[in-house]
């Protein structure tokens, strides 16, 4: 069985098959800020001490097919079509696991790129952290490869973790008590979403964020799945109404986020989209939150 083959001009590993024997991870950053992300798409990021600062929750223990981390959803459907009748598939591997035309994911010095083809769509994806810098980046730029227009949603999505990484495994109980996030203005009406421990909501903040607006998110795992969570992350229930909640979670025994900027207007077969970057950062205490999502039509 081939995984994949070395690219000695690029000097890259390009993986092929993405059912690999283990996860390939690449460390991305530095000691100050930075982790690792894996073929799949998954991250686990951190800021300083990886046990006492954890960003992103990756468990490399449970099975490869779940989900870790951090990915990001698709979704596809005709001008004009309802979101329930939409195809929702990943630029990655994880978590749809859907079958693609083409995979590569070819893994570079402290990035990843990925060029993927499924459901009509080419997808090509950097991964990186900044020289020097205190956010983790990934550009993504959507091409219709069909001869009919579509419509194309990109929701980045990813689970927060406690930053006690040991408390993360061993207390069940109180650790998905302290976790908040919520939405926060942004200008040019962007939208991040921010979430702490309630201990560190004053000092510690991580964010996600992108340079367009965002239509709708989410904030809350439970609602996202759908079902009282008995959604999947591979087929999130949520992602079959038009809009998120637009909701925050404070106080809340379960947390999520996803966000989605604006959907285009219908490409030209081939046409090339805009890049949405989402970007992690860390400004600090939690600022306004934005106004309230309209309600959308019936």
């Amino acid at each position: 069985m081939e995984y994949g083959y070395f690219d000695d001009q690029a000097r890259e590993y390009v993986i092929t098959n993405p059912k690999t024997p283990v996860k390939w991870v690449n460390y991305v950053g530095t000691l100050a800020f930075g982790g690792f992300v894996d073929h799949t798409g998954g991250s686990q990021l951190c800021r300083g001490d990886p046990a006492l600062n954890r960003i992103t929750k990756y468990i490399p223990q449970m099975p490869a097919s779940d989900f870790k981390g951090e990915t990001a959803y698709v979704r596809v459907r005709a001008p004009g079509a309802p979101a329930a009748e939409a195809v929702v598939v990943s630029p990655y591997w994880h978590p749809c696991m859907a079958e693609f035309t083409r995979f590569e994911c070819r893994v570079g010095m402290y990035y990843n790129r990925w060029v993927t083809e499924t459901a009509g769509l080419r997808f090509e994806v950097l991964a990186f952290i900044p020289i020097g810098g205190g956010e983790f980046v990934r550009r993504y730029r959507i091409t219709n490869t069909g001869s009919s227009p579509v419509e194309a949603e990109l929701f980045p999505a990813a689970e927060w973790s406690h930053f006690d990484a040991l408390k993360q495994l061993t207390n069940a109980d109180w650790v998905p008590q302290t976790m908040q996030s919520r939405a926060v203005s942004l200008p040019e009406g962007r939208v991040a979403l921010a979430a702490a421990a309630f201990m560190k909501k004053d000092t510690a903040v991580n964010v996600l964020t992108a340079n367009v607006p965002a239509v709708s998110w989410e904030t809350d795992r439970k609602r996202f799945l759908g079902d009282n969570e008995y959604g999947s992350w591979k087929d999130p229930l949520s992602l079959r109404s038009e809009r998120l909640s637009g909701r925050d979670a404070l106080g809340e025994t379960r947390w999520r986020y996803s966000s989605s900027p604006p959907s285009p207007s219908p490409p030209e077969p081939r046409a090339r989209s805009s890049r949405p970057s989402p970007r992690w950062t860390a400004p600090g205490p939690f600022p306004p939150r934005p106004p309230a999502l309209p309600t959308p039509p019936r």
